[in-house]
């Protein structure tokens, strides 16, 4: 079995019911690798400065948010980790609702609760209870740093966990133009007809009964491909090394390049509004008095 993605344990009043998560989807999809078709190497992405085309180490990028076209606040790392929601190990279920009540449009994740050690009579305690009740738990989780509203309702002989979408995540369906409007009233006679043929399909839900026709035609493809090719040997990426002339283009600790300027980050990491520069640092512009060059602007530095 697969490790859990999380553990904790269910509560509300005086219940205490330790429980683990595990995944209850697993995507098939089928994943392909870009390739260099001369040599068939793995192609590699990089984070290249838009001002001056030069690769930016991972320790120089920050995050920005766009307030307005072109202006963006920057923040740290620091910054953002002190709006992370307090890690705990407790789903504390604050409501309890019919089941039906939740429209689907809402789930996101789906994950089998399982009991923790030594903890399946509560468990299976609490999971009779709600299928009795025909209710599910409403919660908050907080898994990978992020706080989720959830659901958990009982399934099969045990109970699962779907986070939820807020409710303003979820668009309005009255907000596009096509059903928000009123349109001409169906006649009765065509209706007649589309409700027989779905009376001629009507069939009891089974899930194995619906294939990936796409992936499992797509794998035949690439098992035909594969026996009548030799399956290319990928060359292994030899160890990125810094150099010095790589380490002299480094740009200093507590520097950054945005749209040619050289701008001081801040130390103590505070929030800044930062404009983008003129367009002339990025075009090669010409005029009485200055020269029209297609290079980019040099970089200047500071005096502490």
């Amino acid at each position: 079995m697969s490790r859990p993605v999380w553990t904790g344990s269910l509560g509300f009043g005086h219940v205490h019911v330790p429980v683990r998560l595990y995944g209850a989807v697993s995507a098939r999809q089928v994943q392909f690798n870009l390739l260099h078709d001369a040599d068939g190497a793995r192609i590699q992405q990089k984070r290249v400065c838009s001002a001056d085309g030069e690769e930016v180490p991972f320790e120089h990028v920050v995050k920005g948010y766009e307030l307005r076209p072109g202006h963006y606040v920057e923040v740290t790392r620091g910054e953002l980790e002190a709006f992370d929601p307090q890690a705990s190990r407790t789903v504390d279920l604050e409501d309890f609702v019919e089941f039906s009540e939740i429209d689907p449009i809402f789930f996101d994740t789906t994950y089998h609760v399982l009991p923790g050690e030594q903890a399946w009579k509560p468990y299976a305690t609490l999971a009779m209870a709600l299928r009795a009740s025909g209710r599910a738990g409403i919660g908050r989780l907080v898994m990978h740093m992020k706080g989720h509203l959830c659901v958990v309702w009982p399934h099969g002989r045990g109970l699962v966990l779907s986070t939820l979408h807020y409710a303003d995540e979820v668009i309005p369906q009255e907000s596009f133009s096509e059903v928000s409007l009123p349109g001409p009233r169906p006649v009765e006679r065509e209706v007649e007809a589309v409700l027989s043929a779905i009376e001629a399909r009507t069939v009891g839900f089974e899930p194995q009964r619906y294939h990936d026709t796409y992936r499992e035609r797509l794998l035949a493809f690439l098992d035909r491909r594969a026996h009548k090719q030799e399956p290319r040997e990928v060359p292994e990426a030899p160890r990125a090394r810094r150099t010095g002339r790589a380490a002299a283009r480094t740009p200093a600790v507590g520097r950054g390049v945005v749209r040619g300027e050289v701008t001081e980050l801040s130390k103590g990491g505070s929030l800044r509004l930062r404009p983008q520069a003129a367009r002339e640092a990025r075009e090669p512009t010409g005029g009485p008095g200055r020269k029209t060059t297609g290079s980019p602007p040099a970089r200047t530095r500071r005096k502490k």
